[in-house]
This record gives structure tokens, sequence and C-alpha cells, in this order.
């Protein structure tokens, strides 16, 4: 989750698509923060392409590498079928779009820089998930246990991942499906001007995709 989180991030600053802001007369720092966020967490590509930043199909190709990235690499390195990843992908979809988050004023800096405040909503979606999913774990390999004590086959390792990772899934879809939020709270990311091209800090952004949920939780 880590991994893709700052891959999501640093694919959300894309210099190419913030250099084409560069040479507008007003920049408006919300606005432009508000589209890459709202591309990258609700796959929502609208104000992104009026504000002229890129192409929907730009914009779309972005958000599934950022969505698909970690999960080719979880499928290639845990045996994942391309059916458990499918799903999987589609859940951690509906995480992403879960987050709760409204762009405020952005204040210029005597640098050329903006500090632009979001408030949030944090997403307690990862204690739940962990929590109930020790518990079923642990309640599966007493079942696995006592059929192998009863004289049953064991059940071979490829058998038993592909079970334990359906069970990850649905556990993880039923808690983004019932997330509860915290209290709104606010934090700030910096639109800066690098080589004559507004992006936006990686730093930041990264911090703000921590707080949106209950990051403690996971890592």
């Amino acid at each position: 989750m880590k991994k893709m989180m700052k891959k999501l991030a640093l694919i959300m600053s894309c210099v190419m698509m913030a250099g084409m802001l560069a040479g507008c007369a007003k920049f408006d720092a919300s606005a432009y923060l508000a589209a890459l966020l709202d591309n990258s967490y609700k796959n929502d590509s609208t104000a992104l392409v009026e504000l002229g930043i890129g192409t929907a199909e730009e914009a779309a190709a972005i958000y599934e590498e950022g969505l698909g990235t970690e999960l080719d690499a979880l499928t290639a390195k845990a045996g994942i079928s391309e059916e458990q990843a499918a799903g999987l992908k589609d859940v951690m979809a509906d995480l992403l779009a879960g987050a709760k988050y409204t762009v405020g004023e952005a204040e210029a800096q005597d640098d050329g820089s903006y500090v632009v405040t979001v408030t949030y909503e944090q997403m307690n979606v990862f204690g739940p998930t962990i929590d109930t999913y020790m518990a079923e774990t642990e309640a599966l390999v007493a079942e696995w246990t006592e059929a192998v004590m009863a004289g049953e086959e064991a059940a071979s390792e490829d058998e038993i991942m592909a079970e334990v990772i359906e069970l990850f899934g649905t556990v993880l879809a039923d808690s983004v499906a019932n997330a509860t939020y915290d209290e709104p709270q606010t934090t700030t990311v910096r639109i800066e001007k690098v080589d004559n091209a507004y992006q936006p800090n990686t730093d930041d952004l990264m911090n703000l995709e921590y707080l949106l949920f209950d990051s403690d939780a996971a890592f």
C-alpha cells in the first residue's frame, strides 16, 4: 500500500502536465491542485481537461498507472492470479474514491510558490481491515489444522495462498464500503515553480496521502 501511495503522489506531480500551465497569465493554484487530486483519487479528469493540463486520455493513463503499478508487482511476486489482481484493483479504486478532501484558498508566497490549504476527513479503513483479516486468518489456520488432524489431506501452498488473498480482498472491500471518517482537519500543499513550470511539492502530496487514510494502522 505504501509503495502504491508513493507512486501515486509522484505521478500526481508529473512535470509534463504541470509544464502545460507554465505560460498561463493567471495561475489558479487551488484549481490546479483540485484537478490533480480529483483525477488521482476520483478518476475524474473533468477539471484537469478544462484547465488544459492534459487530455482525458492522458489523465486516464496517469490514473491507471498509479493504480496498477503496485498491483502488477504484487501479482508477479505473490503469485496472485489475474482475476484476483483485477478484484484487488477494483477495491483499491473504491478506496481511493472514498477519500474526502476539499481544496481551499491558495496563498501566494514571495518566492513565486503558492501554499494551498486542504481540508480532509481521515478515512478509517486499514485498521478495521487488519483487525478483521488477522482474526479470520487465525480462524482459517485453526480450520486447516483441525482438518489435517482429522486425517484429511492438507491444502497445497497454492490453495492456501489463493484463499488468503481472496480473504484479504473480501475484508478490504467490506472495510471500504463501511468506512468511518474522523472530524475534518487541515494540511497544506505547496505548489512550486520549477524550471518555469508549476508542480505540487512531492513531500506535501505524500503527506496528504498519508493523512487521508488511517495510514498509521497499515505501516
